[in-house]
């Protein structure tokens, strides 16, 4: 009897494991056991993870209440703060600069329960506070995603400070509260439940992505049919199946109602992209370029650098890494980074020494070599007082620090162009402040007399 080719001879079980093991390799090896995961885990380099968080949600939150203080905080911090104070007295979400509720203008409902906090505490503080930890606790989720995909706690450790240090986290950090400051720490704790294929824990927290804003509808779907492919096709299936329902809800909702979610203005071609690369480089040496080692799974970022480059109203030149609008698609690329330095744990101090070198020479914030913290500004309280009323007062769009320390007087309106209160008051000529000259706002408008 003539013997079959070896080749040929493959059983349908053993194609069957052999298509297992390509798919295993994609998110790196199948965890291990939980138990023997938490014996065999070193507790020190998790201890310098988690003393590395306590450092950094205090440093930022000291930075952040020395910025408010000085007149300085950006305007949609005071947003989020008019329309969740709204929401906790009016039953609404509406704020002054989008003339609308904002629930219409963007689909980020996990900001709501923040209205039970800012009903206790009506200041701008209480954003701060939230935006700060809600980026900071983000580094032990990506430590514990790294070490389930095989990593050692060593490297697992390398990969969440080089998050914590990169010039994209403090920028975020040091910015206007905006609800995608949820979403690294969200986006890492859904990896960790794909990884372990735990269909339920998997689809709530891509739920609650979804409620970070209405783009992560399209990025999700896609992500899942990414991760069909590459991963597990029943859960790939049922996250993209998620997010096209959420999706067409929302859009099916704001139709009904009249209305339409804010969005920019694509092309098909980068029209900025020599100001443009430096700014991805800028990113990824804090990965120490690893994402780019992934192979197939790449394929998931086409959407999220589309959603970025292609945009015709907008651009991303050196030192905008701290720019909300790159959360996703810096979200994503460290997650790829965790997995391919898992594999490759040469790369590790590679990614923060990068880190550490952005941080000192490309930090948007003022942890930078020449800057300072700021003083208190002579008309801080002048602003706070107008916070604590209702009575109606407007501001000039150069005293926007000033209106989001009011903000949660809901009658407080900031006159900048492109919103809607933007013509309430008459063009103001006075020039910004210098980003990091210590001055006082001296604003001559009503509000301050």
């Amino acid at each position: 009897m003539r013997r079959l080719p070896e080749a040929s001879a493959a059983s349908g079980p053993q194609r069957a494991c052999n298509a297992q093991k390509r798919r295993n390799d994609i998110l790196g090896s199948p965890t291990r056991p939980r138990y023997e995961r938490t014996r065999a885990a070193p507790t020190r380099p998790f201890a310098v993870v988690l003393g590395a968080t306590a450092a950094f949600a205090a440093l930022y939150i000291a930075l952040d209440f020395n910025a408010l203080y000085a007149l300085r905080t950006n305007q949609n911090t005071g947003l989020y703060l008019q329309s969740l104070a709204n929401l906790a007295h009016a039953r609404s979400t509406f704020d002054q600069s989008d003339g609308r509720p904002h629930m219409v203008v963007h689909e980020q409902w996990i900001a709501l329960p923040l209205a039970l906090a800012v009903a206790l505490w009506p200041y701008p503080q209480t954003l701060i506070v939230a935006q700060v930890v809600a980026l900071a606790l983000a580094a032990p989720l990506l430590y514990r995603f790294a070490l389930e995909r095989g990593a050692s706690p060593r490297v697992a450790a390398c990969v969440a400070l080089a998050y914590l240090l990169a010039p994209s986290t403090q920028g975020w950090a040091y910015h206007g509260f905006v609800p995608e400051d949820a979403l690294p720490a969200l986006a890492f704790a859904a990896a960790i439940a794909i990884g372990r294929r735990s269909l339920w824990a998997s689809l709530l927290f891509v739920a609650l992505l979804l409620g970070v804003k209405e783009d992560e509808s399209y990025f999700l779907a896609w992500i899942g049919l990414v991760l069909a492919w590459t991963w597990d096709r029943r859960l790939g299936v049922a996250i993209a199946a998620l997010a096209v329902l959420n999706g067409a809800a929302y859009y099916g909702i704001e139709r009904s109602l009249g209305y339409w979610p804010e969005r920019p203005q694509y092309g098909l071609v980068d029209r900025d992209f020599a100001h443009q690369w430096p700014f991805v480089i800028e990113i990824l040496v804090p990965l120490a370029f690893a994402p780019l080692l992934l192979g197939r799974p790449l394929i998931a970022v086409l959407p999220l650098a589309a959603e970025l480059f292609l945009a015709q109203d907008r651009s991303y030149p050196l030192y905008q890494a701290g720019s909300y609008y790159t959360v996703p698609f810096v979200t994503l690329a460290t997650l790829g980074a965790a997995l391919a330095i898992a594999r490759r744990p040469a790369l590790a101090p590679w990614s923060l020494a990068g880190a550490v070198l952005m941080a000192a020479f490309f930090n948007p914030t003022v942890v930078h070599f020449g800057r300072h913290p700021f003083s208190r500004d002579p008309q801080f309280d002048a602003a706070a007082r107008w916070g604590r009323g209702t009575a109606p007062v407007d501001f000039p769009c150069a005293d926007e620090g000033a209106w989001t320390v009011a903000a949660a007087n809901p009658n407080a309106r900031l006159a900048c162009p492109g919103t809607a209160t933007a013509n309430v008051l008459p063009p103001d000529p006075r020039p910004p402040r210098p980003a990091w000259r210590d001055v006082p706002l001296d604003s001559p408008a009503a509000w301050a007399k």
